[in-house]
């Protein structure tokens, strides 16, 4: 039995995509690079995820509207 997605599940993979994006450089990552690794979920899922990051700390969200993100300590 397959178990459920839930929106901390995706944002630990968005997170983990920013990474794999940046590299070892601590830098901001354009949302656009982010729904490209996500490629295979919906983007308001990935919008929503990436807001639940922020909200946990994980990210840091910027621009406005929001172009950007960039993870922050304790990200998973």
């Amino acid at each position: 039995m397959e178990r459920k997605q839930t929106i901390y599940d995706l944002a630990v993979r968005v997170c983990r995509a920013v990474r794999g994006v940046r590299g070892d450089r601590q830098t901001w990552i354009g949302l656009e690079l982010v729904h490209r690794e996500m490629s295979g979920e919906r983007p308001s899922a990935v919008d929503a995820a990436v807001a639940f990051a922020a909200a946990k700390g994980w990210l840091a969200i910027g621009g406005r509207p929001s172009h950007s993100v960039m993870l922050g300590h304790g990200a998973p």
